[in-house]
C-alpha cells in the first residue's frame, strides 16, 4: 500500500461556523456532500474529549467556560468532516470524562451526532476508562454512549472481550470496523488484544475488502510503557487477521502514528489539553483517506487549545540574598502632626530608590487620615508576582510550584492566601503545588523532618508544634498531654477546612 507523508492542519475558525461551502439543507441546515467517484474515503478519528470534566476547583462560572472550551474541541472534529465529505466519524473513547455526564453535553453530543447523520456521516463509538462504569452497579454497567445507540445515532461497541466486526460499504468499498471498549477491572498494564477473541458468526471480515479496528490503549512504541493503564503490545497487532490494515486507538493524549508489519496504527491524540504535564500545542484529531489498496493519507489536525503555564520558583530565588531579603529602614514618623498634604519621605531614605517604590496608606473615616508612607518590599511574594505578570492573562491556566528548602522563618513568610487570591484574580485558573518545599531547621531539625520533602502547610506546622509539646511534657502529667492534643486536633482540623476551602474541593 502507498502511504503518503503526514500532514498537518490547523483549525482557527470557529468549529461551529460554516460558510457558503458548508454542506447545509435550508430545512435541516446541513447538505449531503457531493461525493461523485471519491478516489478515496475520508474518516475522522477523535478521541479523549472528556466532555463533562469534574473541575473541582474552578467556580461556576470557570467550570461552565471550560467545558464550553471542551465542547469545541469535540464540535471542531465533527464540523471537519462535514466540511471534508468524510463517510466515517470514529470517537475512540474518553467522550466523557465521566459515566455520568452533565445533561447539557449528553445533549450537545445527540446534536453533533444528529448534524453527521444528515450529513450521511457513520458515526462509531467505544468506550474508555473514563467514561466507562468500573462497576455494573454504576449506571448498571453502561456507558452514556449507550443511549446514542439505542436511538441508532451511533455504532457503539460495548465488548471488551471480543471483537465483533460490522460492515460499511461507502461506493462499492466494503470496510469491517471493529472495536473494543475499556475493560474497568482489567489489571493496570495489561494488554487488551491479548485475551481477546474474533466474534464474527455472520462472516463480516470474509465480505470486507479493509478491516479497522478502534481501541483506547496505548501503543507499545507510541507512549511510554508506564503511560498507559492498558498496553497494547506489538505482537498482538501482528496477530491480528490480515484483513486489519489499519488500528486507530485514543486514551494517549498525544498524536502518533507508525507502521507494524504491513499495518496503519494511528494515535488520534485529545481535543483540548488536559494536564500541565502534557506538552502544549499538541491538541488535534486525525483524518485518515482509505481506499482498497490501503491507507492513501493520514493528517494531523490540531485544535486551538487553552493557554497553560508551568512556573518553577525556587527558594534561592524567593530569598536570593543570604537566605533572606533585606528589610528596608523607614523614618521615624512625624510627632503629633498630620500632614498638610500628601508628603512623602526624601528620595534618599536607605532602602528606598525612588517615589515609584513608595506606597502611602489611607484608612476608613473612622481611623487617622495618614500613617507614615512605608516602601514596598522586595519579598517572596513580590517575586511570586513579577513572574505571574509575565504569563497572567484572564484565558491561561497557571500552576505555580514551589521547591526547594526553607526555614521555618521563611516558611512564615510565604503567605499563601495572597499568593492563591493574587493568582485567581489574575489568571483564569490558579494552582499552587508546595509539595517541593522541605523543612531545614528549627523544629523540623528537632523532628526529624529535615531530610523530609512534601507539602508545607500549616497543618503540617501544626502537627510538628504538637510532637514537640508533648516531647517536653512530663511522663506522669497525662491530663496535660490529653489538653494539648485536643487542642491540637481542633486546630489542624480548622485548618484543614480552611485549605480545603481555598483549593475549591
Amino acid at each position: 500500500m502507498g502511504i503518503a507523508a503526514d500532514d498537518d492542519h490547523d483549525i482557527h475558525d470557529n468549529p461551529d461556523k460554516h460558510d457558503e461551502h458548508d454542506n447545509t439543507t435550508e430545512e435541516h441546515g446541513e447538505r449531503p456532500i457531493d461525493r461523485a467517484q471519491p478516489p478515496t474515503i475520508g474518516i475522522v478519528v477523535t478521541g479523549d474529549n472528556h466532555l463533562s470534566a469534574y473541575l473541582p476547583r474552578l467556580t461556576p462560572l470557570r467550570r461552565a467556560e471550560r467545558r464550553q472550551r471542551l465542547r469545541a474541541g469535540f464540535a471542531a472534529a465533527v464540523t471537519y468532516a462535514i466540511e471534508h465529505g468524510a463517510r466515517l466519524f470514529i470517537q475512540a473513547g474518553d467522550l466523557f470524562d465521566t459515566p455520568t455526564p452533565s445533561n447539557q453535553d449528553r445533549a450537545f453530543v445527540a446534536e453533533a451526532l444528529a448534524r453527521l447523520r444528515r450529513a450521511g456521516i457513520a458515526s462509531i463509538g467505544i468506550g474508555g476508562n473514563h467514561d466507562t462504569p468500573r462497576m455494573t452497579t454504576e449506571q448498571g454497567g453502561e456507558a452514556p454512549q449507550r443511549t446514542y445507540a439505542a436511538l441508532d445515532g451511533l455504532c457503539y461497541f460495548p465488548r471488551h472481550d471480543a471483537l465483533a466486526p460490522r460492515l460499511f460499504t461507502f461506493d462499492g468499498l466494503n470496510i469491517a470496523v471493529a472495536g473494543l471498549s475499556n475493560h474497568p477491572v482489567a489489571a493496570p498494564g495489561s494488554d487488551p488484544l491479548a485475551t481477546a477473541q474474533i466474534a464474527d458468526p455472520e462472516g463480516i471480515l470474509a465480505q470486507a475488502d479493509i478491516a479497522m479496528l478502534v481501541l483506547h490503549a496505548g501503543i507499545e512504541g507510541l507512549c511510554q510503557p508506564n503511560e498507559g493503564d492498558r498496553l497494547v503490545m506489538r505482537a498482538s497487532i501482528a496477530a491480528l487477521p490480515d484483513i486489519f490494515h489499519v488500528i486507530v486507538a485514543g486514551h494517549i493524549h498525544r498524536f502518533g502514528r507508525a507502521r507494524i508489519g504491513e499495518r496503519e496504527v494511528v494515535v488520534c491524540g485529545a481535543t483540548e489539553r488536559m494536564e500541565f504535564d502534557s506538552a502544549g500545542g499538541n491538541s488535534c484529531f486525525a483524518w485518515i483517506e482509505l481506499g482498497k489498496d490501503g491507507v492513501q493519507r493520514v493528517e494531523q489536525v490540531r485544535v486551538p487549545e487553552q493557554p497553560r503555564a508551568d512556573l518553577i520558583i525556587s527558594t534561592a530565588q524567593l530569598w536570593p540574598v543570604n537566605g533572606q531579603h533585606a528589610t528596608p529602614t523607614l523614618p521615624a514618623p512625624p510627632a503629633a502632626r498630620l500632614p498638610d498634604a500628601l508628603e512623602l519621605p526624601d528620595a534618599d531614605v536607605a532602602g528606598v530608590s525612588d517615589s515609584a517604590d513608595i506606597i502611602p496608606e489611607m484608612s476608613d473615616v473612622t481611623g487617622p487620615l495618614w500613617r507614615a508612607a512605608k516602601p514596598r518590599l522586595s519579598g517572596p511574594l513580590d517575586v511570586i508576582r513579577r513572574r505571574l505578570a509575565e504569563v497572567a492573562t484572564p484565558e491561561t491556566m497557571v500552576r505555580l510550584r514551589l521547591t526547594g528548602p526553607l526555614t521555618v522563618e521563611q516558611y512564615h513568610q510565604l503567605v499563601t492566601r495572597e499568593i492563591l487570591a493574587d493568582g485567581q484574580r489574575r489568571c483564569f485558573s490558579f494552582e499552587l503545588d508546595t509539595s517541593g518545599l522541605s523543612l531545614t531547621d528549627g523544629l523540623a531539625a528537632r523532628v526529624g523532618l529535615v531530610a523530609r520533602a512534601g507539602p508545607i502547610s500549616p497543618v503540617h506546622e501544626a502537627e510538628t508544634v504538637l510532637e514537640e509539646r508533648l516531647a517536653g511534657v512530663a511522663d506522669g502529667d497525662a491530663t496535660q498531654a490529653s489538653d494539648e492534643r485536643a487542642a491540637a486536633a481542633l486546630l489542624i482540623e480548622r485548618l484543614r477546612a480552611a485549605t480545603e476551602r481555598e483549593a475549591g474541593q
